[in-house]
């Protein structure tokens, strides 16, 4: 469940005010109590107090139980009905969060590619309305989807993101509700160990503060943390413990979601009777529009049966599991799906189905590398995993084991053989692939460690270096160099007046301003906190002076109230071009006495220097 603000009333109202804190931040212990307290705090609130009538609504929608099809779709008409009320004006704080509540049922019924837009149309929204809170939750559902999809890079980044703002708004329990969707991410990602340092630790909040419903989802995600580190035993019975509260809650489902799960570990215990037991029980409860579940159930019993023999009931069961894979765009199920259904092909004898099918399975185990391996998701390992090639390589390794493995198997028959050599050689593609996103990903590790994080431009350390190297052209050729440094007038006082995230988007604007006006050839750097460096190859003084001169207008005659309604700011630079200097260091000081020749000059021009 999340929640959003409490918004200022005319009315006063201490008693609804307090259960609606209560909820908002996560201080109910269990269903039953959440229900009373709802139900009291719509009986306590009277019809004209508008604001309180649209919290009860917002916090009404995100309660609704969510268990079957049925209350699915309840779930989502409810939001319907409320977002066809209140869809003027838009955006606003009902709107957007009754959207946030439908995205949230929609992904459980297994939409998730469907979503994807109007969950960027709610976060650009919540960025309108300026409501930290609803950025944050929106943030966080965002990032927990992508996440499920299997695109981690981008899903770190929003819930990193949701991380900072709840801690921020000292919103302890939806920051520990985010927490366990990023330790989810590091597991999906293939980092279990990073995950379950976080599991572990957020098990130990929620067993202090007598959170257990928490403290119960926190033992399903440790299980599955442990499963990933091959810790069957251990995942089994954190699995156990876990169907066993659901069963004393009477939550069926949930119980036989965890039935699956046990079911599956039995498999990697080899006590496939076990498994076999645990997985139709498992089938009493779980029904095809129960996306997730049905997808692993029929998954563990096409590979249970494939592995007592019964290779023909294992392939109703696998097809099975990869429509529902297909239908809730599960990437990673899908990946073990088609390696399954591969091999039960070729139990079957079915070789041309079999080597189809194992071609389906690289094809879509390298989307997945080609997703996982993103920019962003080197930035964000760079950042939060400084294991992450090592963990690889480990990836790498086991994968071939993996591929080495499937080919004994199918020198079983000679008539295989061509099948045989045709695999080696995807095999070999495959690892020269990634040996080459390994030079790709140590390439933007040096990228990263180059650029300022805030405006991405060149930091003081790349931008002093490609200095140096314009300065020793200029030694060689003859060729002139030029340096502009320019940094914003009295911009302590924009920091002290607005603050200090207006003084970021200051920063970033004079980064884009800057940038614009400059050729591919020049460097824009940040090389400290309002200052800038531009370095100008093949330009000598009198040009640099008139690109100066430009800059200073152009920033002096854009619209600041943009970013600030009481907001204008200037910029003053100081110009200085290459004569006999044998290192950088005398041209950045000559380029820095002239910038103070400026401030002193009244702000707002150019000196040369």
């Amino acid at each position: 469940m999340m929640s959003c603000n409490v918004n200022a009333n005319t009315i006063d109202n201490a008693r609804a005010d307090e259960i609606y804190q209560r909820i908002d931040r996560g201080e109910v212990s269990s269903n039953d109590e959440l229900n009373l307290l709802l139900k009291e705090y719509k009986n306590s609130i009277a019809v004209d107090d508008t604001v309180r009538q649209q919290l009860n609504i917002r916090q009404t929608c995100w309660s609704h139980p969510a268990n079957n099809a049925e209350q699915l779709n309840t779930a989502i008409n409810y939001a319907d009905e409320y977002l066809n009320i209140y869809k003027q004006p838009s955006p606003s704080l009902i709107q957007v969060d009754l959207t946030l509540c439908k995205i949230l049922f929609l992904h459980q019924q297994g939409q998730n590619q469907s979503v994807l837009k109007p969950l960027d149309n709610a976060i650009n929204n919540a960025y309108l309305l300026e409501d930290p809170r609803l950025i944050a939750d929106s943030r966080s559902l965002r990032g927990t989807i992508l996440s499920y999809m299997g695109n981690f890079s981008a899903a770190l980044e929003d819930l990193i993101t949701a991380q900072n703002l709840y801690e921020s708004l000292k919103l302890d329990y939806w920051a520990n509700a985010n927490l366990r969707e990023l330790a989810n991410s590091y597991r999906r990602f293939g980092d279990p160990d990073t995950a379950l340092t976080y599991q572990t630790k957020l098990e130990t909040s929620f067993l202090e503060k007598n959170q257990h419903f928490e403290a119960n989802l926190i033992t399903i995600e440790m299980a599955m943390s442990l499963e990933e580190l091959g810790r069957y035993q251990e995942a089994n019975d954190r699995y156990q413990k876990a169907r066993e509260f659901w069963l004393k809650e009477n939550e069926l489902i949930a119980a036989a979601d965890m039935a699956v799960s046990i079911g599956g570990n039995f498999i990697n215990l080899n006590r496939l009777d076990q498994a076999k037991t645990m997985l139709e029980q498992a089938q009493k409860h779980i029904t095809p529009d129960i996306a997730s579940s049905y997808s692993y159930m029929n998954l563990y019993l096409a590979k249970v049966h494939h592995k007592l023999g019964n290779h023909s009931q294992a392939l109703e069961y696998i097809i099975n599991a990869e429509k529902a894979f297909n239908d809730h765009n599960n990437a990673r199920g899908l990946n073990l799906v088609l390696q399954l259904k591969s091999q039960i092909y070729q139990a079957l004898e079915q070789w041309s189905d079999a080597y189809y099918t194992l071609l389906a399975y690289v094809e879509a185990h390298d989307a997945l590398d080609k997703k996982t391996m993103s920019d962003r998701n080197s930035e964000m390992q760079a950042r939060f995993n400084t294991d992450k090639i090592q963990s690889e390589n480990n990836l790498l390794v086991q994968r071939d084991k993996d591929k080495e493995q499937q080919l004994q198997m199918m020198h079983r028959n000679e008539q295989m053989q061509i099948i045989i050599i045709i695999l080696v050689v995807l095999i070999l593609l495959i690892v020269s692939l990634f040996a080459y996103k390994q030079v790709v990903r140590k390439k933007l590790f040096r990228n990263l460690a180059l650029t300022d994080e805030l405006t991405n431009l060149s930091n003081r350390r790349d931008t002093y270096s490609q200095g140096k190297a314009f300065l020793n052209e200029a030694q060689q050729t003859d060729k002139p160099f030029s340096i502009i440094s320019f940094d914003v007038d009295h911009f302590k006082a924009v920091n002290d007046k607005l603050g200090h995230d207006t003084g970021d988007k200051v920063l970033v604007k004079l980064a884009a301003i800057s940038s614009s006006m400059m050729r591919e050839t020049d460097v824009v750097g940040r090389v400290g906190g309002e200052e800038f460096l531009i370095l100008l190859p093949n330009i000598n003084n009198s040009i640099a002076v008139d690109i100066a001169n430009r800059l200073i207008n152009a920033v002096d005659n854009y619209d600041w109230s943009r970013i600030s309604p009481e907001l204008h700011l200037t910029v003053s630079a100081g110009v200085v071009s290459y004569t006999d200097e044998t290192n950088l260091s005398p041209l950045l000081l000559k380029a820095d006495k002239a910038l103070y020749c400026a401030k002193a000059a009244g702000r707002n021009c150019v000196k040369a220097g």
